[in-house]
């Protein structure tokens, strides 16, 4: 009877530690996020407003995003958080979805992004961590909270880390005025941006529809990891849509993201209920909260 009683408290451990929020690489984020929040701090200075002159450099469709997103007037952001509810998330091409949660905090000072990423596979937790830390990307993998599954660094990830930065402006659009961003205007509907950190650039396209809002960014400059066998430049694009009204802005609710493969295009991440906050207090206390 002894075994019997310690079996079933050893299973009732484990099932606590599983079902409560946290572990070593939520800690790992946390120690991410705030060494970006320390070095936001220290490069703080005047506050810019958007203001017709303060956009004025930018090429006149992003000027018009920003616009009509209701930015004018207001305080440019220095970061932001970003909750993607009601979230399906795919694996690898061909795999069946599985709902998560995900959350990211972005930066301005320097394109710094933490993305997290939580879910369930037969009950057991899923976690990721997807970064760009002052230019070097990283993306880790752990499953039930212990046992690391894949971990990716070096030049093609900070190569895409960066990317991706540049494609989360659509909610941060201070960033677009920022030096390590430079536009081309290649037709009315149409732009390029570079974003350039510590001897990494990359380029991507920003579509916008007839109402003047970005609809679609593309780039072929960020790597696709093919099950462990290497990665390769793919095309990779994300869709904006169902654009809204939150907490004074217009902004889309709706976003998909995608590779375009030779058997046609894989859309591997969609969320239909998204939420942005800009406080620092707010990003604080959420991040405490996080599940």
């Amino acid at each position: 009877m002894l075994w019997i009683v310690i079996v079933l408290i050893a299973t009732a451990i484990i099932v606590m530690y599983m079902a409560m929020p946290g572990g070593r690489l939520w800690k790992q984020y946390l120690a991410d996020v705030k060494c970006s929040f320390a070095e936001t701090n220290r490069q703080r200075s005047t506050q810019s407003i958007f203001t017709e002159d303060y956009v004025a450099r930018l090429p006149a469709p992003l000027c018009q995003h920003i616009i009509n997103g209701g930015y004018m007037g207001k305080p440019a952001m220095n970061n932001m958080l970003i909750n993607f509810h009601n979230t399906k998330f795919c694996m690898a091409a061909g795999r069946k979805p599985i709902k998560i949660k995900f959350m990211q905090v972005n930066f301005v000072g320097r394109p710094d992004r933490h993305a997290f990423l939580t879910g369930r596979i037969a009950g057991i937790p899923l976690q990721a961590k997807d970064s760009v830390l002052d230019g070097y990307g990283s993306m880790t993998g752990v499953f039930a909270k212990q046992f690391q599954l894949f971990r990716s660094t070096g030049a093609e990830m900070d190569q895409g880390q960066l990317i991706t930065a540049l494609a989360d402006a659509v909610y941060m659009p201070s960033l677009f005025l920022q030096e390590y961003v430079s536009w081309t205007m290649i037709d009315d509907h149409t732009v390029e941006g570079e974003i350039a950190w510590k001897g990494v650039s990359a380029k991507g396209r920003f579509s916008f529809d007839t109402d003047g809002n970005i609809s679609r960014f593309d780039t072929n400059d960020r790597y696709m990891d093919e099950n462990g066998k290497g990665s390769s430049l793919v095309p990779w694009y994300v869709i904006y849509s169902d654009y809204k009204e939150q907490n004074g802005y217009f902004q889309p609710g709706s976003v998909s993201v995608n590779w375009m493969l030779p058997d046609g295009d894989s859309t591997y991440f969609v969320s239909d209920s998204i939420e942005i906050q800009y406080s620092i207090k707010e990003i604080k206390n959420n991040l405490l909260g996080y599940i």
